[in-house]
């Protein structure tokens, strides 16, 4: 019986971090999380339940989306898996 391994990466917020200021992106998606009182840390790492953080996620990846950003772009960005991107956005427009 073989075990099937998985390569997992570690969430790091410094990480997604950089890449937010390497891609100039972070004061306007700071912005839009601010707008629903949600810091930058709590739209990376806070919890999936929290109404406030959930709807902040769904404007700035909705925004993104619209921008031009693909799924596998806004979920590359975020470090979620693109079916939770997805899920989160599907038929949603603000």
């Amino acid at each position: 019986m073989s075990k099937r391994r998985t390569k997992t990466r570690e969430r790091s917020f410094s990480e997604f971090s950089d890449r937010l200021d390497s891609t100039g992106l972070r004061s306007k998606i700071e912005k839009r999380a601010l707008k629903f009182h949600v810091t930058l840390r709590e739209l990376y790492e806070g919890p999936d339940r929290a109404p406030s953080i959930t709807a902040a996620r769904r404007a700035v990846y909705v925004w993104l989306m619209k921008d031009g950003k693909g799924l596998n772009e806004v979920a590359r960005l975020f470090d979620r898996v693109p079916s939770g991107v997805m899920s989160l956005t599907r038929g949603r427009e603000t």
